[in-house]
């Protein structure tokens, strides 16, 4: 069973194009693994989240082969782990709902910390998925570009 493992994060401010940058260096760094079949990176465009949100998407080809790739990134500088090892600061997620969006539109500073790819990224939400359906449409095209 496939497995795709999606990351939500906010690019620290006025870092947004190197971040998404770096997200899909990062992704072509890992090809070669065993199981991994390739990843997206996604911009948050409507507006609803925080300033420079991402979404980072890697699949794999099942649940072991990504948790094989693990243990040979989680020592590393990534934007999955924390830049420092010790650092056990929970997804930041709350932010999205606690009106964080309308202070810092307010010209306030946006209170997260920036944790993750040498301090790029705040991880708002992580999830580890199996993918239990899959359709693909008919005669449409699946390049997002």
């Amino acid at each position: 069973m496939k497995r795709r493992d999606i990351f939500i994060n906010v690019a620290k401010p006025g870092h947004g194009d190197e971040a998404r940058k770096y997200l899909g260096e990062w992704l072509r760094s890992l090809d070669g693994h065993p199981g991994y079949l390739g990843g997206s990176v996604l911009e948050e465009v409507a507006g609803e989240l925080l300033p420079d949100t991402v979404v980072l998407i890697l699949e794999f080809e099942s649940t072991e082969a990504a948790r094989a790739l693990w243990p040979k990134i989680e020592n590393t500088v990534n934007p999955l782990y924390p830049d420092d090892k010790s650092d056990k600061t929970p997804d930041q997620g709350p932010a999205f709902f606690d009106g964080t969006k309308d202070a810092v539109a307010a010209g306030g500073g946006l209170p997260l910390k920036f944790t993750r790819g040498d301090g790029l990224f705040a991880r708002m939400l992580h999830v580890h998925a199996a993918v239990v359906e899959e359709v693909t449409a008919s005669g449409g095209s699946r390049n997002g570009a």
